[in-house]
């Protein structure tokens, strides 16, 4: 398990590293650190599935989305990670002093979390087990179910190894296996030489026309005909670039890194207009560290987006082909086969790694998020029961998605082999609502929260630059514009109750109704539990 050191029983600020006194791309490199597993957890299905999708689907012109929705995100989590670095505290702390009863917010995010991280390990482990499923040819048995038996495979041996350690050489293998995928992949779209100006143009053209012609002439892409371009573009909004769960759990895992005050107790109200007073204080300086680490992650992501966008318009486009439930995995390969097939294995091991290393950091998120926020209601109480709480999280993931993959394993099973592409559809579906709350809305929240924390609790010194904080509201706006027409017009009649728009809005009513609810039921333990 990712562990969290206990905070230091003095404030103190740790020695500024030579990167952020000198400027040297080395020493940038050098700060790259939980950026990478943000980008680790991203790359896996936002960049190796969702990109190459949506360049199928949407030609060139979805990078305009990937970019402007990576660069609001990179807004979220400087604004998150800033406050932590300065002050010390996480922004689950400053939401306890939110208007309504003391930590109906914290207790709202941890219901979400307790529900939606699960769907996501079975989403993971479920294209895990697809790709396992086509390499070992086993891909119609159980009429084309048997994905979900390797999926449920995954989900153990991801659970053993965070339950006891063992994932560090993996991880290692991953960013090099991972790096090597990068670099034959980009070298493969040079040598393809594709059409440059169109994917610049790319970048900067926010138009999304509607899907090819032949998507709605194939019976077997009769699931993507039917959903909504506006449902579909709201999927990437919460893929590409992480959910925003990832980012709390980025700025909870700057305290193992001890940037700034991150790893010591909050500094003295004193303290604070100390720094607030002074411009050239060596905590101000401890800003960049996130600011230089995000900046790689965001783009590695963009250039991974790039090169399997370019594979979607060049390669699967014109074979009337997509990364579907049927086979998210398989065909991406093609980017790297076109170069020289003995390419194909890097492909092969690189996806794997990169899935299972995205699956482990689901599990993580989870932990860090529910660890953070029962740290918030008081420190002290939480970290003596840090392992406990961990374990508990980490089963509670693990056995609610394997209910999740057995229910997706009914539906596919029973449908038979001649309706099993169709049913595989059901991986989306299951996923597409709480992508929406995870990816979309909760970006939206945590944005206005960075505004309002800025706000009341930032000295006037101290707040981020005018523009940071109009962006701050920009960014809420947009996910929150984003996150209504995702919920309204996801409304295919035939895919049941997951995917009914009332199904979406409901959720979010009867989480935030539940909320206030147990807010005000436990209101005397949240209250004897704060420090």
């Amino acid at each position: 398990m990712v562990s969290t050191p206990e905070l230091k029983s003095l404030t103190e600020l740790p020695p500024l590293p030579k990167a952020l006194t000198q400027r040297s791309l080395v020493g940038w490199i050098s700060l790259f650190g939980p950026g990478a597993v943000v980008a680790s957890v991203t790359i896996g299905t936002g960049e190796l599935i969702f990109s190459t999708r949506g360049g199928v689907l949407f030609g060139y012109n979805i990078l305009f989305l990937f970019i402007f929705i990576s660069l609001l995100k990179w807004v979220l989590v400087f604004g998150t990670s800033k406050h932590l670095l300065l002050t010390g505290i996480h922004p689950f702390r400053r939401m306890l002093d939110l208007p309504g009863p003391r930590g109906w917010m914290a207790l709202m995010f941890l219901m979400i979390i307790l529900v939606a991280q699960p769907v996501w390990v079975s989403f993971h482990s479920s294209v895990l087990g697809n790709y396992i499923a086509l390499l070992t040819g086993t891909t119609e048995s159980l009429n084309g179910a048997a994905q979900f038996l390797w999926a449920i495979v995954m989900v153990g041996v991801v659970l053993c190894l965070s339950l006891f350690g063992g994932y560090n050489v993996m991880e290692k293998v991953q960013i090099g296996v991972v790096a090597g995928l990068m670099i034959a992949a980009v070298t493969s779209m040079i040598m393809y030489n594709p059409n440059y100006l169109e994917i610049l143009k790319g970048f900067v053209t926010p138009i999304f026309g509607d899907y090819p012609d032949w998507i709605y002439r194939k019976s077997e892409f009769s699931d993507v005909a039917k959903t909504n371009k506006w449902v579909e573009l709201t999927t990437y909004v919460g893929v590409i670039g992480g959910a925003g769960f990832d980012y709390m759990a980025y700025t909870t895992w700057l305290r193992d890194k001890r940037w700034g005050y991150a790893g010591s107790n909050p500094p003295s109200p004193e303290l604070i207009e100390e720094i607030a007073n002074d411009p050239n204080h060596e905590a101000r300086k401890w800003i960049k560290a996130p600011l230089v680490d995000c900046a790689i992650s965001f783009s590695l992501i963009i250039i991974f987006s790039a090169v399997f966008v370019t594979s979607g318009v060049e390669m699967l486009g014109p074979k009337e082909a997509i990364p579907d439930s049927g086979n998210m995995l398989g065909q991406q390969a093609e980017i790297l086969t076109n170069v020289h097939a003995w390419l194909y294995p890097l492909y092969v091991v690189g996806a794997v790694l990169t899935m299972f290393g995205t699956l482990y950091g689901t599990f993580e998120i989870g932990v860090a998020i529910v660890m953070e926020i029962m740290r918030s209601f008081n420190p002290t109480w939480a970290n003596a029961r840090r392992s406990k709480i961990e374990t508990r999280v980490l089963f509670w993931q693990a056995v609610m998605a394997l209910f999740v993959v057995l229910f997706m394993f009914s539906v596919v099973y029973g449908a038979g082999i001649e309706e099993g592409d169709n049913a595989k559809s059901i991986i989306l579906k299951v996923l597409r609502p709480v992508n929406l709350f995870t990816g979309v809305i909760s970006c939206s929240v945590f944005c206005f929260v960075n505004a309002w924390i800025e706000k009341q609790y930032v000295p006037r010194k101290l707040q981020s630059r005018k523009w940071i904080r109009i962006a701050y509201l920009f960014a809420g706006i947009v996910f929150a514009i984003l996150g209504a027409m995702g919920a309204w017009l996801n409304h295919d009649s035939d895919g049941g109750f997951l995917v009914t728009r009332w199904f979406a809005i409901g959720g979010l009513i009867a989480v935030v109704a539940c909320s206030l609810i147990l807010a005000n039921i436990f209101r005397q333990w949240i209250e004897s539990k704060q420090v």
